[in-house]
């Protein structure tokens, strides 16, 4: 691929700002055909794909020239391939972006230091998002639900190049920004025959679930050695009260979320799990729970309450979506959502608006952070 064929996004100028993600991390992905396509971060924020893990080894993705041309963007201040205005950590200047000067990890100095596109050592962070299996079908994301047997041995074959190639420098590895580790079969039979000897460097052994098929029979069949890694979870909510999860968790139970939300809870509480999120897109119909939903994971203790905004997964026609997408300033009931973020609720250190972040700063009459 050449330079020309590869996108600009239109990132506004950042100059000053440095985010690790490129240098560090991989999303091997499956919503597209084929499946096995990486991207250097959240293809939603930046969507340049850097390699197929079905057709490349990991060090022509890791390494080639794409990867090299996005990391050079990170260099020369101008983030031509990331999409601003959906990355959370752009519009808020939290990690992984921050302004040069304050990073202070060596690795990250000497990469900054000595401008380097060619990475000496594989991905820290790998997140497997290339199985759409789930046991919900969430209206933001899908329009029926989804257990992906048909795709079985793409599903296999990635699980086995990641299993022998990609895992020896991962230190987190992020199971499933697609679906659902529990509601896939293929997740789930991956997290019970984990073996140790496999991710030697791993750290952590992060989820990304909606909690419904988290239940204690479920974790009791993960290997302790596994569970014992398993530090760090974010469950997607998207509601604050049942009325309103039942229409935007399709196929969940609103009773059966707050046991296993207890339960994770004394996760945290007991151990392993060190650090718990829960998220909430944020649309038209659930926007004035926003302030009870940061309510409830103080309730439950737990480390973040992130909001986002609606993005389009190709799941609404052209009038639904803008109908629900209240964060777009044409909005009928914008201004209601301006309101809402004015709650001193947001001020609690767990509250994280993410690339809602703008908005804040527009509802509170603070000037925008300078480009």
């Amino acid at each position: 691929m050449t330079d020309q064929s590869i996108p600009s996004q239109g990132a506004s100028k950042s100059n000053g700002l440095f985010c690790s993600r490129p240098f560090t991390s991989v999303e091997i992905t499956g919503w597209g055909e084929p499946k096995g396509d990486v991207f250097a971060c959240c293809p939603n924020w930046l969507p340049t794909p850097i390699g197929n893990v079905l057709r490349q080894s990991m060090e022509e993705i890791w390494n080639g020239e794409i990867a090299q041309k996005i990391r050079e963007s990170i260099h020369d201040g101008s983030f031509r391939y990331c999409i601003q205005s959906r990355c959370p950590h752009l519009q808020s200047v939290n990690k992984p972006v921050q302004p040069k000067e304050t990073v202070d990890e060596m690795e990250m100095r000497d990469i900054i230091e000595s401008r380097l596109t060619v990475m000496p050592c594989g991905p820290r962070e790998v997140r497997c998002s290339y199985d759409k299996s789930c046991n919900l079908s969430c209206p933001t994301c899908r329009t029926e639900l989804i257990v992906e047997r048909d795709k079985r041995d793409d599903i296999l074959a990635i699980n086995k190049i990641l299993r022998e190639t990609w895992l020896a420098d991962t230190r987190c590895l992020s199971i499933t920004g697609s679906g659902d580790p529990f509601g896939s079969p293929f997740f789930r039979s991956w997290l019970q025959t984990m073996r140790r000897h496999e991710m030697p460097r791993l750290e952590n052994l992060h989820l990304s679930s909606n909690a419904i098929g988290w239940t204690p029979r479920q974790w009791e069949a993960i290997p302790s050695k596994i569970r014992e890694l398993i530090l760090s979870t974010d469950i997607s909510i998207d509601a604050a009260t049942a009325e309103t999860y039942a229409i935007n968790r399709r196929g969940g139970n609103f009773e059966r979320l707050l046991e296993n939300l207890e339960f994770i809870s004394s996760l945290r509480r007991d151990g392993p799990l060190k650090h718990v999120g829960i998220s909430f897109v944020v649309q038209d119909n659930n926007f004035k729970e926003m302030p009870a939903f940061v309510r409830l994971g103080m309730n439950y203790g737990f480390d973040l309450v992130y909001f986002g905004q609606l993005l389009d997964w190709g799941t609404f026609s052209e009038e639904e979506l803008k109908r629900r997408s209240v964060h777009f300033p044409d909005h009928p009931r914008h201004s209601e959502l301006l309101r809402v973020l004015c709650d001193d609720i947001f001020q609690v250190p767990i509250a994280y608006l993410g690339n809602l972040s703008d908005l804040v700063h527009q509802a509170r009459g603070a000037p925008r952070r300078p480009s």
